[in-house]
């Protein structure tokens, strides 16, 4: 369901939202920090793409017109807190992470596309919702998570998974696009790591070996 007012789906938005939140949360909670920074983070991190998002749109950030936007993001956070060395990370979190990045740039896709802006912004727009919580988080806590994430790869793959949503939303099957974005972007990070261009794990996770031919 897209709401008029929102212009978003709210069953891509919110899962999309605890997501980014959950492992704002697990990166940071790793790291010691206090509680209060940890959920702080979680809020950045799960939220800050979209109300960037918001306000290139010149739109008030749907964050602080919904209430239950903040509920789903400090829920996510207190997951990432509470799980984060509680599961096997090597096998599953990878390739959620991925597909976590890979919402995050539906969300801002899908809302400039039903803002009817010109296919360059919705692009820019859709990156920026992407990965404009961690760079802001990285910012303040002055820890390069978006290098750590691939930086000119990522960026790549984000080009790409975009183009890869202009050409499918153009037939007016946005469902459709949504799906063959996501997994072009997921796709192509897989390939980086298979080749050694990008790597899946966080800082404190043991680096899985490379499998890209050696030269």
């Amino acid at each position: 369901m897209v709401f008029a007012q929102h212009g978003v789906s709210l069953y891509l938005e919110l899962p999309t939202i605890f997501l980014a939140a959950f492992f704002g949360a697990a990166y940071f909670a790793v790291h010691k920090v206090t509680i209060v920074a940890e959920f702080a983070i979680a809020l950045l991190i799960g939220l800050g793409g979209g109300i960037l998002r918001d306000i290139i749109l010149n739109i008030e950030p749907a964050a602080f017109q919904y209430w239950y936007f903040v509920p789903v993001a400090l829920a996510g956070g207190l997951a990432g807190v509470l799980v984060r060395d509680r599961y096997d990370t090597q096998k599953v979190t990878p390739y959620l992470r991925n597909v976590t990045t890979g919402m995050l740039l539906l969300i801002g896709l899908e809302k400039a596309w039903n803002y009817d802006n010109p296919p360059v912004s919705v692009i820019l727009i859709g990156i920026v919702t992407a990965v404009g919580g961690t760079i802001t988080a990285s910012l303040l806590t002055r820890n390069d998570l978006f290098h750590h994430n691939g930086g000119p790869y990522l960026m790549l793959c984000l080009l790409v998974a975009s183009l890869v949503f202009m050409a499918a939303a153009a037939t007016s099957l946005l469902y459709v696009a949504e799906i063959l974005s996501l997994l072009a972007f997921v796709l192509l990070r897989h390939f980086g790591h298979r080749r050694g261009w990008t790597v899946h794990e966080l800082p404190w996770e043991p680096a899985t070996a490379s499998v890209a031919p050696a030269h």
